[in-house]
């Protein structure tokens, strides 16, 4: 799948990532029909916000269907 990624302050790359899949008894596998990011998403990469490590994926602020889950 395509991902919005972190890659530095004022840096952000859309880059090809894993597949998620389920690894804990709550997980659930969700097709995303529609997302973005929001304003935390946006002080990480100016560099006002918490920091993360570069090559993190972007975007909380999702919609989408239950493809799988335990």
């Amino acid at each position: 799948m395509y991902a919005l990624c972190f890659d530095g302050v004022g840096e952000t790359v859309w880059r090809s990532v894993p597949d998620p899949g389920i690894q804990d008894p709550e997980d659930a596998v969700v097709r995303v029909d529609a997302t973005t990011i929001c304003g935390t998403d946006l002080h990480i990469v100016d560099g006002s916000g918490a920091r993360i490590a570069p090559g993190t994926v972007m975007g909380h602020e999702g919609v989408g269907t239950v493809v799988a889950a335990r």
